[in-house]
């Protein structure tokens, strides 16, 4: 899992900084901000979701402390992009286009696993 989380981190770095390289010269600066902001936001809760999920397994009441600390994360994040928000920093399409980017790696490497699991399943491996 780990390996994975750090696929995940070196492509959407790979990914987010060139787009808002890219972005604070076609656009303006507060929208090169959004992207990296929305991408680091896509790992950051990537990462506190894997993080829930191997802490918290097996436990007693999982579900409702996962849920608990969902919930938590998700009003960091918000108070955070609602500071930022106003003191004018964010534009929606750039965090939104940073997000997606992330939010894209995180489902093609979550495909890309699950072949190799399944292949490795097929032909009798048992490593994964």
């Amino acid at each position: 899992m780990k390996e994975m989380i750090n696929v995940i981190n070196r492509q959407s770095a790979l990914m987010v900084l060139p787009l808002a390289v890219v972005s604070f010269f076609v656009f303006e600066w507060r929208f090169a901000i959004s992207v990296i902001i929305g991408g680091l936001i896509g790992v950051l809760n990537f990462k506190g979701l894997c993080w829930s999920v191997n802490s918290l397994l097996g436990i007693e009441k999982a579900e409702t402390k996962m849920m608990f600390l969902s919930f938590f994360r998700l009003l960091i994040i918000f108070s955070v992009l609602a500071a930022l928000a106003a003191f004018g920093i964010l534009k929606a399409s750039g965090l939104l286009l940073g997000f997606t980017v992330v939010f894209i790696i995180i489902v093609k490497e979550g495909l890309l696993k699950s072949i190799k699991d399944a292949k490795q399943q097929d032909s009798g491996g048992t490593d994964g």
